[in-house]
C-alpha cells in the first residue's frame, strides 16, 4: 500500500530542514553567495533565499546521482528483499526523507517491479515524528497487520536503529562509510554486506546471531587482542 502524502507534514519537514540549515550557518558563519552578487545574506529574507537555493541544488544533484546509476543499493539488500518475498513475507520501506525523494530513489534502486510489490511504503511526510522516534515503524506494523516482535529492520545508522528498537523490532545494520564508526548497541548483526556476511531470510527466521564484522582480533604468544572501531584494542 502507498499512503498519500499529507501536505502539512511535508511542509513541517521542509521547515525543520530549513531551520537546521539556518542554525548551522549562524553557528559556522554564512557563506558568500553568487545569488547575492557574491556577498553574505544581510537579513532573514536573504538567508531564506540562500537556504532554498542550496536545498534545491542538493535535491537536483542527489537525483542526478541516483538516476545515473552511480549510487548502488546497499550490498545484498535487494537479494534479501527478493528472498523475503519468495518466502511469503511482507516487505516494507520506511524512510525519513520526503516522499517525492524516496519514490524517485526507490524506483531507481529497486526497479519498478520491486517498488510496486512493496506491502507498505512510508516516507517522512507520512508521520509527525521522525527517526529516532519509532512512530514510522509503529505505523508500518499496524498497516501490515503484524506484531512488531516478528519484524526485522535493516538500517544503516544509529538513528534508524533506535527507531527500530523503540518500536520493539529486531534490527540488523548494514553500515556505510559515514556510519561505520557509530555505536550500534542492540543490533543483532552489524555488517557492511549482508550477503557476504551470510545473512539469509531463513536464518533470521530460525535464530538470532550476534555479529559485528568491524571487530578485528590478533593472536599473540600471550593474548588475543580484539579491536573495535570505537574502543580500540582490548584483551
Amino acid at each position: 500500500m502507498t499512503p498519500v502524502a499529507r501536505a502539512p507534514e511535508a511542509a513541517a519537514a521542509a521547515a525543520a530542514a530549513a531551520a537546521a540549515a539556518a542554525l548551522y550557518f549562524k553557528r559556522m558563519g554564512w557563506p558568500t553567495s553568487n545569488i547575492l552578487a557574491g556577498r553574505k545574506p544581510a537579513n532573514e529574507q536573504e538567508e531564506a533565499q540562500v537556504i532554498d537555493t542550496l536545498q534545491d541544488w542538493k535535491t537536483d544533484k542527489y537525483q542526478q546521482m541516483i538516476g545515473s546509476g552511480e549510487v548502488p543499493p546497499r550490498p545484498g539488500v535487494l537479494q534479501l528483499m527478493d528472498d523475503a518475498r519468495a518466502a511469503g513475507l511482507k516487505v516494507a520501506v520506511c524512510s525519513a526523507a520526503t516522499k517525492s525523494s524516496v519514490v524517485f530513489t526507490l524506483k531507481n534502486l529497486l526497479g519498478e517491479q520491486r517498488f510496486n510489490s512493496l506491502d507498505c511504503f512510508l516516507a517522512g511526510d507520512d508521520v509527525d515524528k521522525k527517526k529516532p522516534d519509532p512512530k514510522i515503524y509503529n505505523v508500518a506494523a499496524q498497516r501490515l497487520g503484524v506484531d512488531p516482535a516478528d519484524c526485522v529492520v535493516v538500517e544503516d545508522s544509529t538513528i534508524g536503529l533506535q527507531a527500530a528498537l523503540g518500536a520493539g523490532m529486531r534490527c540488523i545494520i548494514t553500515y556505510t562509510p559515514s556510519t561505520k564508526q557509530q555505536e550500534f548497541a542492540g543490533a543483532e548483526r552489524i555488517v557492511q554486506d549482508v550477503e557476504a556476511a551470510g545473512v539469509t531470510v531463513r536464518e533470521l527466521q530460525e535464530r538470532r546471531i550476534v555479529q559485528d564484522d568491524r571487530v578485528e582480533f590478533t593472536i599473540t604468544d600471550s593474548a588475543v587482542l580484539f579491536g573495535s572501531p570505537n574502543r580500540g584494542s582490548n584483551w
